[in-house]
Parts: structure tokens; C-alpha cells; sequence
């Protein structure tokens, strides 16, 4: 449910290991993964620290701790590296918005749906349904959704 501003930069050049992202501030502890966010839309001053918990899903192809966790056995990076990056030429190059926007696109393509009605958004709108569904605290949503 996070912004795109606080995952990925625009260009590789305007990463900002304060707003996006660090690989260092995504904590792993057993079968929990705590993703801090120290600056966002709504935190500008440095007034809080944000501390998201997601909860590994065990069987689940969608779990978004086991898929970190593969990602960075597969893409080793230092602790001030994007938390998502990709290999360029023997060095680590941060995901932009545009890369990440256009292979969502190229995937939901793949499963027979107009990628016009979809976007990064999607994502942050399609949880906080889906956690409202499931009788999920509006609190906590909230919360999660900064």
C-alpha cells in the first residue's frame, strides 16, 4: 500500500536514500518483514517514523516477504542501495517508476487484461479494498496506507 514516491524514483539520478526506499530499512525478523519509511507524503519533516509490518504468507506465489527475500539472494546489494535495483553492466542501477510501471503493464498484458485500466495505484487501492473486505480495522489500513 505504499506510494510509488517511496519505492522507486522517477530517474536513477534523483534516488534519495531519505525518500525512497534503502535496503537497509527493510528489517527481516524470522517470519516478518518491518519496511520503515522515514519521510512520505504525509511524514515531511521528519516528525515520525513509519514502521510497516508485512506478515510472510506461507504458500502463497503473492507473498511479498518471500519475494523480497528471493530478490535480494539473487540481486545482493549494500544496506544504501534502492531496495529495488537491477544489474546494469556489473554495477546496481535503481528501478525507476517508468521501468516498474511498464513491466506491470507488459504482465497484466499477459493475462488478457487491458493494461489501461491499471496502474502502480492499483496496488494501493486493490489492498486497502481488499483488507476493508476481510474486516481488516480501518485504523490499521489507514495506517498502513500512511
Amino acid at each position: 500500500m505504499s506510494r510509488k514516491s517511496n519505492l522507486v524514483p522517477d530517474s536513477v539520478d534523483s534516488f534519495d536514500c531519505k525518500r525512497q526506499l534503502t535496503r537497509g530499512k527493510v528489517f527481516m525478523h524470522q517470519r516478518v518483514a518491518i519496511v520503515v519509511f522515514e519521510w512520505t507524503k504525509t511524514i515531511q519533516c521528519g516528525e515520525r517514523i513509519l514502521k510497516i509490518p508485512l506478515v510472510k504468507i506461507d504458500d502463497s506465489i503473492l507473498c511479498p516477504v518471500t519475494a523480497y527475500n528471493r530478490m535480494c539472494r539473487m540481486i545482493p546489494a549494500p544496506e544504501e542501495s534502492p531496495a529495488f535495483v537491477i544489474k546494469r553492466n556489473a554495477s546496481l542501477k535503481s528501478v525507476t517508476y517508468k521501468q516498474f510501471q511498464s513491466k506491470l503493464k507488459r504482465i497484466i498484458s499477459f493475462t488478457g487484461r487491458d493494461p489501461r485500466l491499471y496502474s502502480t495505484h492499483s496496488f494501493r487501492r486493490g489492498v486497502a479494498s481488499f483488507a476493508f473486505q476481510a474486516r481488516v480495522p480501518s485504523e490499521l489500513i489507514q495506517l498502513h496506507g500512511d
